[in-house]
């Protein structure tokens, strides 16, 4: 794709040249690129890939705000919305995969930390109990609160659509409960928000990751 500072061939542009080229913009950004026709678009690559997508943004539609909260942070100050942030960092290595074992969930910034001392088990009753510590703060951060977040486990290129769940406890020690309305499997996170003392800006860290079967739903 090429970017351009004066549209080409005229001061506007938009559409296609003879199949040859096309033009268009993106975040008011005009760009060209070559018009390209898939040759199987029903090929089990293109298959996957779609079925991938489709389950992404089936998801992002049933994150929560925490969940949704490192796409956010991790898009500051740059030209990308947070779900596709969110899209980006897990269609490639989803692929293929028979479960959400790598799903992104998280992505650090600044220099914030990840909890420690860290489990997530079936709580029966349908709950996912978690715990975590608060490690020692980095220079010039404040731990905010930790945060947990459950995504029901599935086969991505199947086009599923995975429920999300979470919880979040501001008090230490952190010991929390995230309610699921299935028993079932799930991919759960448990991720620590920080502030910057300077600024006042949140970060969050990785997620230390873990696999829950939930039991006893009522």
């Amino acid at each position: 794709m090429a970017r351009l500072t004066a549209p080409l061939l005229s001061l506007g542009a938009s559409g296609s040249i003879a199949k040859a080229l096309v033009f268009s913009s993106w975040k008011g950004i005009p760009y060209a690129r070559v018009h390209v026709v898939p040759s199987n678009p029903q090929s089990v690559a293109q298959q996957e890939v779609r079925g991938c997508f489709s389950t992404l943004t089936n998801l992002w539609k049933r994150m929560g705000v925490q969940a949704r909260l490192p796409f956010q942070n991790a898009v500051r100050g740059i030209a990308m919305t947070d779900r596709n942030k969110h899209i980006q960092e897990n269609v490639a290595i989803l692929i293929d995969d028979a479960n959400l074992d790598q799903l992104v969930m998280s992505i650090a910034g600044g220099n914030a930390i990840v909890p420690i001392n860290a489990t997530a088990v079936d709580g029966t009753n349908g709950r996912i109990a978690c715990f975590c510590e608060a490690p020692l703060a980095p220079p010039g951060y404040t731990i905010s609160y930790m945060i947990g977040v459950a995504v029901r486990d599935g086969i991505p290129g199947d086009s599923i659509t995975p429920t999300c769940y979470e919880a979040s406890d501001a008090t230490a020690p952190y010991a929390f409960d995230i309610f699921c309305l299935e028993d079932e499997d799930f991919q759960v996170a448990l991720i620590a928000r920080w502030i910057r003392d300077a600024d006042q800006i949140g970060f969050v860290s990785e997620a230390v990751r873990f696999q829950v079967t939930v039991t006893g739903t009522p």
